[in-house]
Formats: C-alpha cells, structure tokens, sequence
C-alpha cells in the first residue's frame, strides 16, 4: 500500500495549487516530494481530469523519468487501496477532510484517465518540450519539417565536419587569414580544443543577422576597451637612455662591489640603444615575466619614468596582440556558424542547443506566439519547473514568453493559473551549461512584477529542513559556509539547516597528502583510500552500494581507485561515464582496425603484436624489427629507389601462423560490419579469454559497452570499419551510465551526483582548483549585440584582459563553492574528506585548505591528522 504522505507547514503551502509559489529549497528538504504532491492535488481538484494543463518541466530526462514513475505509483495506490486506505491517502490530496466517499471514486477515476491518456500531464525537460513546440511548428520556426534531432556522437562528428570545411574553404579569405593567425598562436595540443570553442561560440552568433554590422561593432567596443587608439608617444628617447648608462655606471663605480642590475642596465641599455636586440629582451629589466613592474627598479628614481614608459608599451603591444586573437576567434566563429548551420540545414539536423535557440526565436514574435498557444492540445493552466536555478537565462526567456499572458485569463475560483518554481542557488553547479543563479532571483522578480499588474502575488517559501543527512554533516555545512570568509567567495546568504533524522553522524577530514612532503604518490593516495572503503565494508555496517566516491574530474583518480578497490575484492559500479579508448582491451582492438586499413602501419601492428591477441614478448618483437631493418638496408644498398619491407612481410617468413592469422583478420575488415568484425575477432583462437586473463575482470565491463556501440552502430549508421573509427574517436567512444541503479561502490563526479545520496560519502579530489578561461566577456557592457569578449590562447600580460578575467574567476569561484555544497550534502550518514597534491601545499583558494581552515579550530588541534566531528562535538 501506498504511504500517506506527511508535510510540513512550508511544503503543505508549496504544494498547495491555488498559490503561485517560488521554492528556495536546501539540499534534501524533499522539494521533488512536494512537487509530486502538487501535482496530484491539481489532479485530483481539477475539475475535468482529461484538461488539467500541467506544464512540468524539469532539468534532466532522469528528473523527468522519476517524476511520472512518481506519479504513476501515487495514483496506483489510490485504484488499489481499499476505501479507508484511500481516505487516509487523500487526507492531504482532497479538500474535504475527510474524503467523502465521491472523493474516493473520483480518485478512482483519476488512475484510469491518466493510464488512457499520460499526455494529460506534460512532464518534460525544457529541451523536450522545446523538440516537441518545433515538431508541431517547424514551418513558424523556419526549419524544415522533417528535421531530426542529432545524437551526442553524431554531433560531433558533424561539428568536425563543420571544422573540416570551414578551414579548407579557398573563397574566404577573412577565414584563412585568421586561422593563420591562431596556427601561429596555438600549440598542437590547443587545435583540439579550438574546436570546442568555436562550438561554443555558435549560441553567440545565433541571433545575429548582419555579421558585417556586429564585427563593426565588436572591433570597435574592444578596441575601446583595449584603449588602442591612444595617440600616447612611447617611443624610446636615446638622450635619455645614455643619461640612464651614465647614472648606472656612476652608482657601479661608486658601489664597493659590483651590482648585477646595474651591470644589466648598462649593457642591455647600450644594445637596445645600438638595435641589437628588440624591445621583448630589453623590457625583461623592467618587467617581470607576468607582465608586473620590478620592485627593485620602482625604488630608483633615475629609473622611474623609463619603467613606466616600457610598462605602457608593452601593455599597449600585448593589447594590439590580444586584439588580434580575439577577432581572428571572431573571424572564425562567425564561420563555423555559418557553416554549421548550413550542414545541418542540408541533413536536417538539428541540436540540443538549437531546441532552445530556434524555440525561443519562435516564441519571439507575439503573433507567433499566440498562434501556436491557440493550436496546442492543452490550455495552460498550471506551470511547474524544477531544478529552477539549472535553468539557463534563455530557457528563462522562453518561460516568460510561454506565462506572458497566462494569468490574464485565470479566474483564481472557477479557472485557477498558477505557477511553482522550486531551486537552490547554492546548487546551481551547470555554469559551463548556461545556467546562472543570478537568473534565478531576476526571473523571481519579473514574473512578481508581471503577475502583479493581474492582482497576483507570489509567495516565497524556503524549505530548510533536511530529511536526508544527519546532524553531523549539516552542522558541518552550515559552520563552514557559514564563514564569513566563505561566504565572500560564495555569496551565499545566512541559510541554516534543520535535521529530520536521528542518528550518530560522522564527518572526518584528513590532512592533505603532500607529494613533496610526504613522498606519497597518487597511487599510494588511492591505496589509502581503497583500504579505509574496505575497512568500512568489512566492519559489517555498510554494504559497497552504500559507498559514493566523489571526484571534480576523472582524471587521475577514478580509474585507479576503481582498479584497486576491485584489487580488494570489493564490488564496484566503475564510474558514471566511461571513456573506452582509455582501456587498453579497446585500444588493442583500435590497433587492429588501423593494421587492417594500413597493412606499413609498422607501429600499429607491433602494439598488436605486443596485445593479449598474440602476446609477443618485447625481445621477440625487437628480432622481427631488426629483420626488417636489417632488410631494407640491403635493399637500399642495391637499389635507393626501392620499396621498404614492412612488418607484416617480415612475418611472412618469421611467425607464419601469426602471418595467417593477420591474414584471416584482414579479409573480415574487408567484408564485415564492425560489430561482425570485432565478435569474428573476440571470439577467433580464443581472443576474448586471452584478454581476460591478461587484462584482468575489469575489462569485462568496458568490452561489453564497445560491443554494444558496435552493434548500435552497425544498426543506425552507414559505413564500414574506415567511417566506424572516425565516427568512434570522434565522437563514440564515451559511455554515461546511470550511477542510481547500480549495485557497488559508485565513482561519480560531483556533476554526475545531482540527484544521488549514499550513506556514505567520499570526497578525495579536493584540492583541484578552477581554470582561468581563455575568453573572458567585457564588463559592463549592454547591448542588442551579444556581448563582446577577449580570446587569450597564451599567458597574456594584458592588464585589460586580467581585469575581465578576475571577474569571471569570481564567478567561477562561487561556483567551484556551490559544487562542494552539493558534494558535502550527498552524504546521509558519514563524509570522509581526503586531499592530494604534488606539490608541497594545497592552493589556499582549495576545498580542503578552507575546509581546514575553517573546522580545524573548533574541533581540533593544529598538530591534528584528521578532525573528526560527530553529533556529540558540534561547532563551538
């Protein structure tokens, strides 16, 4: 039987319908219970159960998921309690206390309704709702009807697609100019991120209809900004130089001993004078490598105005160079845009971004707008949207259009309009998505100030009291946030959590790791962890599905950890994505597939060689090289024009059951599919079992995926093994896997653990900070342009450029903050903290160098290894 549901007084006023209502709700404040029990109340009070028009829109298709699973089983429960059961269901549900007995028949009948027609409640993420305004409306969108929705990978593809033919265009000579440029600027590591970037860029240049108009505008805002156009003389004046050696040279013979930077002023003064070397030698006597004045110079008066003058030249020369990045980026992006949209435009295709971009251009025009309003299959009456602060502030956009006339027609009795919006700034974790907390509170006041001009009010109701993590961890939460330190860096007003739950908590924080203090590596930092997660397991209190480990990224920690907890015999889910060319079974057999399209890949076939498909030792590869050597030097002896053995020749003669072998495998690639080649391969002289067995269980999981995107492949995709390992390096080879469902110890990202809860948490990757960006957004700039922004591929000493760039590192900052609120609030019951550096300390800015600053005073000693804070020893 279904349990009744029991509210406290702010989530009984939340999930009352008649009011508009905006949540902020804590983590684990039950705010999706309060959702569904919303929705059942607008069921159930509803009137005609077959036209509700509920809109619920939340961020992820998961979200979603659980919702109507949510749903579903509530209304389950009403058709198949008996009366008194179901008049105790309803107790919070009907507005009758008790429910009468046409209550519970009408109840009754709500389960059948929503069974015949599940549509009668949009449950939806605003990217699906969004797919299916622009199925209904293609033509008043400007697309094609029978558009598609690209898949992750094939985007990909499609985007390298897009690079490809926007680099080798030979009509364009803006583009090739500034792809010049960036070549020139950008290593080759850099060149597969460019990609990345221009994609990025593509939802800036959406909108913008005269490229010419908006470069003019851009070049000269920046220029503006960069003060390019000063008419400041910052040439060198030789009188003044020589007066400079003059003075050095007095001071160096009047100095008991020699002076080193005077004896660089002199000399390199004299060979910038006599232009033997340029202007980047002779600033380093001025400037520091960052681009900052030398102390030591400022303190001498003679020295003054010359470091001055060099300092604004070679802010004026990193200016001009930054200048120069930022339009050949813009050059480009501009482009890739265009070129983009053109591909998909012929393949009618669209993506995730175009959902929301080519949706909102629709919703635009109030004409449109009430056209498609009028011709969708639901009256609006009710607007749900969770996980709020994830929205970004064009899917905000398009909420606001969507409600812009939504209360103007309610009548509060007969034809009830209301809107819930739930979320968490403090959980707003998805920046490089879109989304922006400060949107969140905007929108609070614009939709306030709509609904009020219709007699409307909306209420603000917070949601504080936890009922997932015990007192332990919340006090926890709120001492180290509640810092004012903290609090600088995150922004986050005073908002205290209330324990549900009874129960001995723990949260233990251990010492940071030191590389250069301890001479602990990373894999001996894993270790440590494995056992302390063993250690817990073997204590009988908690089962490996009650473990979460968390990391900021994968890299370098899940994959260890996940080989020696696995070491230990310990069950372990793996990680929430899977990257199948990191595994060496997949590259073996991506090894295979380049031999097969290349017979001289020499270096190919020898990674082939040395697999568990052959096993070849490192001496016995080293004799088959040396034969082909030795060979193709006695060819070129008698003939310098003449074609070199290769490898795979050299077997002929050397290991012919191998050469065979290859043989075998080369003609399937010839003819097979690729999920047909790798089963003929896997499961030919036993190759599956060799590589279990050389490999270890591990590889099982990983095999079994790349099986499965072969099939999928071979299913969806047209091409044989040439276009199947394009297509798999492009974009194929990454796995997401739903962490919630599986059975060991889970290994998840923070970003991956919205949603989850353990019992017990891990967090061992905390010493990571953010990255600076690479482009930074001008400040303080408003305009119907999208705004303009500064690319520095390189460290740039660019004053200008470092301004823009603290901003948005302040921003980055607060978010970095908001991703340790949501990993610290996974935990339930216990919170383990670890921290790893290489170097000698943690960065001050890190998690845990501010989580032990903060905690460490009033629940330890200074000379402490590890604080431990329970329920019994709460913050002082």
């Amino acid at each position: 039987m279904a349990q009744k549901r029991i509210l406290s007084p702010n989530q009984d006023l939340a999930a009352n319908p008649l009011e508009n209502v905006w949540v902020q709700a804590n983590a684990g404040t039950g705010k999706t219970s309060v959702l569904v029990q919303r929705l059942l109340r607008i069921l159930f009070r509803g009137g005609d159960a077959g036209n509700t028009g509920i809109l619920c829109l939340t961020y992820t298709n998961a979200g979603a998921g659980e919702m109507r699973n949510r749903i579903l089983s509530a209304l389950r429960g009403w058709a198949m309690s008996s009366d008194d059961e179901l008049i105790e269901l309803l107790e919070n549900v009907a507005i009758n206390k008790p429910a009468t007995m046409a209550d519970i028949a009408h109840a009754r009948e709500i389960f059948f309704r929503y069974i015949d027609n599940p549509d009668m409640m949009k449950i939806k993420t605003i990217h699906g709702f969004c797919e299916e305004i622009l199925h209904r409306f293609p033509l008043e969108a400007g697309i094609s009807p029978a558009w598609n929705l690209v898949s992750d990978a094939s985007q990909r593809v499609l985007l390298n697609d897009a690079f490809e033919k926007m680099i080798n265009s030979s009509d364009n000579m803006r583009v090739a100019a500034a792809f010049a440029h960036i070549v020139g600027r950008i290593s080759e590591t850099y060149m597969s991120d460019l990609l990345g970037i221009l994609s990025n860029q593509y939802k800036h240049f959406f909108e913008v209809e005269n490229i010419d108009n908006y470069r003019k505008y851009f070049i000269d805002t920046t220029e503006k900004y960069l003060d390019l156009n000063s008419s400041k003389k910052l040439d060198a004046d030789t009188k003044k130089l020589k007066i400079i050696i003059n003075t050095a040279r007095e001071m160096q013979n009047a100095s008991k001993k020699p002076v080193k930077y005077l004896d660089d002023i002199i000399n390199i003064t004299q060979q910038y004078i006599d232009n033997t070397i340029d202007f980047e030698e002779y600033k380093k006597i001025y400037i520091k490598a960052d681009g900052g004045k030398i102390q030591n110079i400022s303190k001498r008066d003679f020295l003054i105005d010359e470091q001055d003058r060099v300092y604004e030249l070679n802010q004026r020369n990193a200016n001009k160079l930054l200048f120069e990045d930022t339009i050949a980026l813009f050059d480009l992006s501009a482009a890739f845009t265009t070129t983009y949209r053109e591909l998909k435009h012929a393949r009618n295709l669209l993506d995730f971004e175009d959902l929301i971009l080519y949706t909102r251009r629709l919703f635009s025009s109030p004409a449109t707008m009430g056209w498609v309003l009028s011709q969708l299959d639901l009256s609006l009456s009710h607007i749900l949207v969770d996980e709020a602060q994830d929205t970004s502030p064009m899917q905000w956009d398009i909420l606001r259009m969507l409600s812009g006339d939504f209360f103007a027609d309610g009548d509060t009795e007969k034809n009830p309009h209301s809107i819930f919006v739930v979320g968490d700034t403090k959980q707003s974790i998805y920046g490089f998505q879109g989304a922006d907390p400060h949107a969140f509170a905007t929108s609070r006041d614009d939709i306030a100030a709509h609904i009020k001009n219709n007699l409307r009010t909306i209420q603000e109701v917070p949601l504080t009291q936890s009922f997932r993590s015990l007192a332990a961890i919340l006090n926890t939460v709120d001492e180290f946030f509640g810092d004012q330190s903290v609090k600088a860096l995150t922004g986050f007003a005073n908002n205290d959590h209330a324990c549900f739950r009874n129960g001995s908590g723990l949260v233990e924080i251990h010492r940071v790791t030191s590389k250069q203090n301890d001479g602990t590596d990373v894999l001996r930092y894993i270790q440590t962890i494995a056992d302390k997660i063993k250690s817990l397991i073997d204590s009988g209190l908690y089962s490996p599905r009650d473990i979460m480990v968390l990391v900021q990224n994968r890299r370098p920690m899940a994959a260890p950890l996940v080989a020696e907890l696995k070491r230990r015999g310990i069950d372990v889910a793996g990680s929430d994505r899977i990257v199948l060319p990191d595994f060496p079974a997949v590259r073996d057999m991506m090894n295979v597939v380049r031999f097969c399209l290349k017979t001289d890949d020499d270096y190919s076939l020898c990674c082939v060689l040395k697999s568990p498909i052959f096993r070849l030792n490192e001496d016995e590869i080293f004799k088959i090289c040396n034969a082909r050597n030795n060979e193709n030097s006695a060819r070129r002896a008698t003939d310098k024009d003449a074609s070199a053995i290769t490898v795979y020749e050299v077997l002929r003669d050397m290991r012919p059951d191998i050469y065979e072998r290859l043989d075998e495998i080369i003609k399937w690639s010839e003819t097979c599919a690729p999920y047909s080649f790798f089963s003929n391969l896997l499961n030919t002289h036993n190759v599956r079992a060799e590589m279990i067995a050389a490999l270890g269980t591990q590889i099982i999981d990983p095999l079994e995926e790349f099986m499965t995107i072969c099939l999928a492949y071979e299913r969806t995709q047209p091409g044989m093994l040439r276009h199947f390992i394009k297509w798999f390096i492009t974009g194929g080879s990454e796995i997401k896997r739903d962490m919630d469902a599986s059975s060991g110890v889970r290994v998840v990202t923070v970003h991956g653990s919205k949603g989850l809860e353990a019992p017990v948490v891990f967090l061992i990757d905390t010493v990571r900070t953010p990255d600076t960006d690479s482009i930074v957004q001008l400040p303080d700039v408003n305009t119907a342009y999208p705004a303009p922004w500064l690319w520095a591929p390189r460290a740039c000493d660019s004053e200008q450029f470092a301004n823009a760039a603290d901003a948005s590192m302040d921003a980055h900052i607060a978010e970095y903050y908001r991703l340790l609120y949501v990993a610290m609030t996974r935990a339930r019951d216990q919170l383990y903290i670890y921290g790893y550096t290489p170097h000698k300390n943690a960065p001050d800015i890190s998690w845990h160098t501010q989580l032990w600053r903060v905690l460490a005073p009033t629940h330890g000693t200074p000379d402490d290894e590890t604080i431990r804070i329970t329920n019994d020893n709460p913050p002082a």
